[in-house]
């Protein structure tokens, strides 16, 4: 029903956005029919009807959606490709460039929140909270371009194309790992202060039990949170680091998704906007499935009402 109503949504949405297509199509320099109006003209409906933009919104919507149906994401207007064979190899590029950064984010979200709060109130607590100040107050384009700057420009060790490989991807998934880590290592920091503070954090110290033990019970019991915090930056690289991705020529679903609004690809961005949605759906799916597969006692939870 989600899915559903979304797709209605973003129907109407993006037909009520200003602009044609097909216009703009043939408009292009060396479009031999632009220099006769009438062959233009012709030429134009000849597409629209081609399209189905002839028929009325109604009829437009109950077309498409009946091939999404069958998975059909139908046919770009610019490139006259498959939409869903062109999304797949865009969405493979933004997969690898989501994984990497997801594994980066963690990394430095549990090493530094944990650290954080093993040291609070300490010099390593206020310098990582002040770095996590800094960084989340930084505008995502600005750290991207920083970051092309000094590793592409001055010190020529990261080659800017369009590429997709590991030596490509490190660069733009620091980007957005640094982009949301503060959040996660506030998070874990935050968790983590409450978790020591519990009964039976407070008695494995009174026993003498090692530190790295009781750090790992911490960790575990600190799982839901930041599989929350993950999952939220799962989604925003899956929907498309947009920023990321065109600073550093990225081929992913998010500069797929710029060119295809640029150009008023109708059928792109209607593929591009249910692929997003249905990844959405799929992710919060996982968490839920995540929760109690961490902590089984979720599952037999009271509900309200």
């Amino acid at each position: 029903m989600t899915l559903f109503l979304s797709s209605i949504v973003l129907f109407v949405l993006i037909r009520q956005a200003p602009g044609d297509p097909i216009t703009l199509l043939l408009e292009q320099p060396g479009d031999l029919s632009i220099n006769d109006a009438s062959l233009l003209e012709e030429r134009k409906q000849e597409l629209r009807e081609l399209h189905g933009l002839n028929d009325n919104v109604f009829v437009q919507y109950k077309n498409w959606f009946t091939k999404v149906l069958r998975l059909d994401l139908g046919t770009s207007i610019w490139t006259g490709r498959s939409v869903a064979q062109e999304i797949t190899t865009a969405l493979k590029a933004t997969l690898i460039l989501a994984f990497a950064a997801l594994v980066i984010q963690v990394v430095l979200g549990i090493g530094f929140g944990i650290l954080s709060a093993v040291r609070a109130g300490g010099f390593k607590d206020n310098v990582i909270r002040l770095l996590c100040v800094m960084l989340a107050s930084v505008p995502g384009f600005v750290l991207s371009l920083s970051l092309v700057y000094f590793f592409a420009v001055r010190y020529r060790i990261y080659e800017m194309s369009s590429d997709i490989n590991l030596y490509r991807v490190w660069l733009p998934a620091m980007a957005a790992a640094l982009t949301n880590a503060p959040r996660t290592i506030r998070v874990v920091r935050a968790t983590s202060l409450t978790e020591m503070g519990q009964a039976y954090t407070l008695f494995s110290k009174s026993c003498g039990v090692s530190k790295r033990i009781i750090i790992r019970d911490i960790v575990r019991n600190s799982l839901l949170p930041i599989i929350t915090v993950i999952s939220i930056s799962l989604v925003q690289m899956i929907g498309g680091a947009i920023v990321i991705e065109s600073i550093f020529s990225w081929p992913g679903i998010g500069s797929y998704a710029v060119n295809a609004i640029m150009l008023h690809d109708y059928p792109a961005i209607q593929g591009y906007s249910m692929v997003t949605v249905t990844a959405i759906i799929l992710t919060n799916l996982m968490v839920d499935v995540l929760y109690i597969l961490v902590d089984p006692r979720l599952k037999s939870a009271p509900t309200n009402g």
